[in-house]
């Protein structure tokens, strides 16, 4: 009995051995597999631009930067470390709601050209905004709450939902080309008859699965490094998007239908309503609101086209300073780099100058923080 029972023992470690036998080549295999995939990618393309993404779900519904992030980004133009402090912000300190006596205070919204991708920190525009308006004699805190794939909507949302907390004295929007389809995209509002609508109060795309990889030490760690993951990423993450957007379409569109109508005037209609309800929002809380518009580079001019909807919302409106960065821009074609151009054509850090320090001549010069140096109670009314 004994000795049957030795045997059916040895039988089963004989097989555990052969599971474990051939689990073990099957890791091989697949990590053998996986490992000339990233050779064949790395060949085809070359080093793929490797921008990790730690944009993870809010309190407030929406989406903000991983607090306490630490990780860089790669392509063949630069090699940049990304900081963000425990509010979500791309700095290297931390902000308190209430502002130090004397301080004012900039809030800058925006996407990845806002957070500063393919700059380091002190070369984003927010950073040389703040310099500059020191320098003229400002006492001034310039809060970066950029994030990587922000719509006009989420930025909005992110201001009236807790930014404002931070008692700003200035908002500086940016407004780039993909926000026009990017408001669809968040399904956060739409217009009705005309009117802009709340349509959901949460934003956060693939939810619990989207935070889980992006604060996933593998995940994020095959990011930073594989050129395989970085395309397929890439990859999938614009198929999504595309695919939102043309649902979000086909919901709005008159009778549901998406192809009655203009989907490219809808998006400025939209773009407008969202700029205006910004403005209104701070005017009622006697804060300047200065937008900037960034152009796309046309690399094979080089030439630059603006995308803003300048026939929807009029810039000249009481209460608004406007920026159009083409106009800054054009006299540098050809003379600078401007926009990187083998990877995914963000600003470079002469043009983040060129903005800060024309941002800052901008907000002195209209005195929407008062007089230099003066007291924060004695800034005339706005």
């Amino acid at each position: 009995m004994s000795t049957l029972r030795m045997g059916e023992s040895d039988h089963k470690r004989g097989r555990l051995r052969r599971i474990v036998v051939r689990v073990g080549w099957l890791a091989v295999g697949l990590a053998l597999a996986l490992l000339a995939a990233e050779l064949v990618v790395t060949w085809i393309h070359g080093p793929t631009v490797r921008f990790p993404r730690r944009v993870i779900e809010a309190p407030w519904g929406l989406r903000y930067n991983q607090p306490g992030a630490r990780y860089h980004h790669h392509s063949a133009d630069v090699d940049v470390a990304f900081r963000i402090n425990a509010q979500g912000m791309r700095a290297d300190r931390d902000y308190g709601y209430e502002k130090p006596a004397g301080v004012r205070r900039i809030i800058c919204l925006g996407d990845s050209f806002t957070a500063g991708y393919e700059v380091e920190q002190q070369e984003t525009f927010a950073s040389v905004l703040e310099r500059g308006l020191a320098s003229r004699g400002y006492r001034v805190e310039v809060l970066n709450a950029g994030v990587s794939g922000f719509s006009t909507a989420e930025e909005l949302l992110y201001l009236e939902r807790e930014l404002w907390r931070y008692q700003p004295d200035v908002v500086v929007l940016s407004f780039f080309a993909n926000d026009l389809a990017d408001n669809v995209r968040t399904g956060l509002f739409k217009l009705e008859d005309g009117k802009l609508v709340a349509a959901a109060e949460r934003y956060v795309p693939l939810g619990r699965l989207g935070n889980f990889l992006n604060t996933n030490f593998i995940f994020n760690f095959l990011s930073e490094r594989s050129n395989l993951m970085a395309l397929l990423k890439e990859r999938v993450t614009m198929q999504i998007k595309s695919d939102m957007v043309a649902e979000n379409l086909e919901r709005d569109g008159p009778g549901g239908r998406a192809e009655l109508f203009d989907a490219a005037a809808y998006e400025r209609r939209l773009t407008a309503s969202l700029l205006e309800r910004l403005l209104a929002w701070c005017r009622e809380r006697r804060t300047s609101l200065v937008v900037q518009s960034i152009p796309e580079v046309i690399p094979a001019g080089p030439s630059l086209l603006d995308k803003f909807p300048y026939a929807e919302f009029p810039t000249d409106q009481a209460g608004l300073q406007f920026v159009r960065c083409e106009e800054l821009l054009t006299p540098w074609l050809g003379k600078e780099l401007l926009y990187w151009n083998r990877s995914h054509f963000h600003w470079t850090p002469f043009t983040h100058h060129l903005s800060g320090e024309h941002l800052a001549q901008v907000i002195d010069e209209a005195r929407l923080l008062g007089e230099p140096g003066a007291p924060e109670e004695g800034n005339p009314p706005r």
